[in-house]
């Protein structure tokens, strides 16, 4: 409570000596105590009470306590911004924020565009020949579903498919299937390029959260045409487009799912190549920074005329 009333008396004395045009947050306690004049923009991946339904982390009087800031910061905003469709919704059932007060767009990816490739070789890269290469990214071991990735390549391999797992961002149990490494400092350019030829020699990203708000590490995926197959949990179903950019199976698959579904697209190369084309367009076209700048600006430009209009 103290952060929330000490950041919003900082946004009010700045707007009142600046006097922006639009005021834009991707955190709640600049609005909780909000008294300016000018229109807010308010950018957030999930609300708590989205988080506390799907993967419960918070205390009774926590959550209560959030979720009034978390109120009056919606009601002091002109326009959020999310990033999944079940995020919306969540928005609009339990908040009761209009519809069109609520703009959607997935998570795109956080790699500099420096580091990606102007075009991807899928032929060179994505040759389907044994063993298949599953990557998973992540540093919560249990979130992120490490153990069901594993126990994944392991019935891969008893049915008769080669596959390696490597595990990005944790350390665990290594055997003749699995191997940990990372995690890397994208900062440090040798690291950086360690980390993303993961995803140039990835033949598929495996994603089987048990929760995600929306997810980072598809789009990272879909800059080097590697599909993402994942789960309906949270807003995963956003971020990876099923059957565009990867598979979404059904909310908490079991390890049998994923293995019938990797199973099937290895015996399909023709569907498997074509996912992977289709994922790097997704990239190009809605999965990274430039294109959701321009829509950033797009958003503001929108909430500032809309309050001049309304002033007259």
């Amino acid at each position: 409570m103290t952060t929330a009333w000490l950041a919003s008396a900082a946004a009010n004395q700045a707007v009142k000596e600046w006097k922006p045009d639009v005021l834009f947050t991707h955190y709640q306690s600049p609005l909780v105590f909000y008294r300016g004049k000018v229109p807010c923009v308010y950018r957030t991946d999930s609300t708590f009470y989205g988080v506390q339904k799907e993967y419960p982390l918070y205390s009774k009087w926590v959550l209560e306590a959030q979720i009034w800031q978390e109120k009056r910061a919606i009601r002091h905003s002109a326009a959020i911004i999310t990033h999944s469709e079940w995020s919306r919704r969540v928005l609009i059932d339990y908040y009761k924020v209009p519809d069109d007060q609520i703009v959607v767009y997935p998570e795109p990816s956080a790699l500099p565009i420096a580091i990606v490739p102007k075009e991807v070789h899928i032929q060179e890269w994505k040759m389907l020949q044994a063993p298949l290469r599953l990557l998973l990214v992540g540093r919560d071991y249990r979130r992120k579903g490490v153990d069901i990735a594993i126990e994944v390549v392991h019935r891969l391999n008893a049915a008769g498919i080669q596959a390696k797992l490597i595990v990005c961002g944790t350390q665990g149990q290594e055997d003749e299937f699995v191997r940990f490494v990372g995690p890397f400092k994208k900062t440090i350019p040798e690291q950086l390029e360690q980390y993303v030829d993961l995803y140039r020699k990835a033949h598929l990203l495996i994603h089987p959260a048990l929760f995600e708000a929306a997810g980072i590490v598809p789009g990272e995926a879909a800059a080097f045409g590697t599909p993402t197959i994942t789960n309906d949990a949270g807003g995963l179903g956003t971020t990876v487009k099923d059957g565009v950019s990867g598979i979404v199976l059904p909310k908490k698959s079991s390890p049998e799912v994923y293995v019938d579904a990797i199973t099937a697209l290895a015996k399909d190369p023709e569907r498997y190549y074509a996912l992977c084309q289709m994922a790097r367009e997704r990239y190009e076209h809605e999965l990274n920074w430039t294109v959701v700048d321009k829509r950033f600006g797009e958003i503001m430009r929108q909430v500032v005329e809309r309050q001049r209009s309304e002033k007259g």
